[in-house]
């Protein structure tokens, strides 16, 4: 690719400065991703005419589609989604090795083991947490839970999985799944808060499971799960004075810079954790 060694260097310092303003602010400005795209567009318009490759339109074209699924399903940050999208164009691939798989690998392995560790340790020390119960949630993470042992289980034994990735791999999965399966009673402990109308941000996340039984529906918010400004206009017709948001959610711009980090150190990650 066109001047590797620059992009990378775009890529890091944007990454710093994104990690920097997400622990500090909780977000990722467009100040930061958008001379970012516009740089990446253009380093890609440079790769398509030297090498002819339309390949490379496609996995921008991907990331944007998929995060954007993650953040109208509140699942993820509009900051994250630019940056991700920004880093596609940037650096896809490094030293002829799937970079972006790679870091994106380590930032969600990192951040689900940490994050996931973190917030179970502080949710089994508090005095008053609430009893669990067993619910259809804890069931189902059960269910996946066994599902992605058995999967795991039949790679190993082809041969397809090595020793190393089954290790990376299920550390962070078994935290994830703990964490999943206390979702609905972690997120109620630390992250929801019930604000006015008038008080809601711009892309809030809203806590749908706390919603007035057929809000949801009625909002359009069966699938979406942030809150636009024409919601705002439907809850205040609906006569709804305050509604259930998560906010103060952990930042995941730290461990991306954690994974182009590590990614831009060892480029064939991906490829020794799941190429026998």
């Amino acid at each position: 690719m066109f001047l590797e060694e620059i992009r990378l260097a775009i890529l890091l310092i944007g990454a710093a400065i994104a990690a920097y303003t997400d622990l500090k602010k909780g977000l990722i400005y467009n100040s930061i991703t958008y001379p970012m795209i516009a740089l990446g567009a253009i380093f890609l318009l440079v790769d398509l005419i030297s090498t002819n490759n339309i390949f490379l339109i496609a996995i921008p074209l991907f990331i944007f589609l998929f995060t954007y699924a993650l953040y109208f399903t509140g699942k993820l940050g509009g900051g994250d989604v630019k940056f991700l999208v920004a880093m596609a164009l940037l650096l896809p691939f490094y030293r002829q090795q799937p970079f972006m798989l790679s870091a994106l690998l380590i930032a969600s392995l990192s951040s689900a083991f940490l994050i996931s560790a973190i917030t179970l340790f502080k949710f089994f020390m508090m005095k008053n947490r609430p009893k669990i119960k067993i619910d259809s949630n804890l069931l189902k993470t059960l269910a996946l839970g066994v599902a992605i042992l058995v999967y795991l289980a039949v790679f190993s034994l082809f041969g397809t999985l090595s020793l190393l990735a089954i290790i990376v791999l299920c550390i962070p999965l078994f935290f994830s799944l703990m964490f999943l399966a206390l979702r609905t009673y972690i997120q109620g402990c630390f992250f929801l808060q019930w604000v006015s109308i008038d008080a809601l941000e711009e892309d809030e996340i809203v806590a749908k499971e706390y919603l007035e039984k057929g809000a949801a529906e009625k909002l359009g918010l069966s699938l979406k799960g942030i809150i636009t400004e024409k919601d705002k206009e439907r809850l205040k017709k609906l006569g709804i004075a305050r509604v259930p948001v998560y906010r103060n959610l952990p930042p995941f711009a730290p461990f991306l810079l954690f994974g182009i980090i590590v990614a831009a150190l060892v480029p064939d990650f991906f490829i020794k954790l799941f190429v026998p």
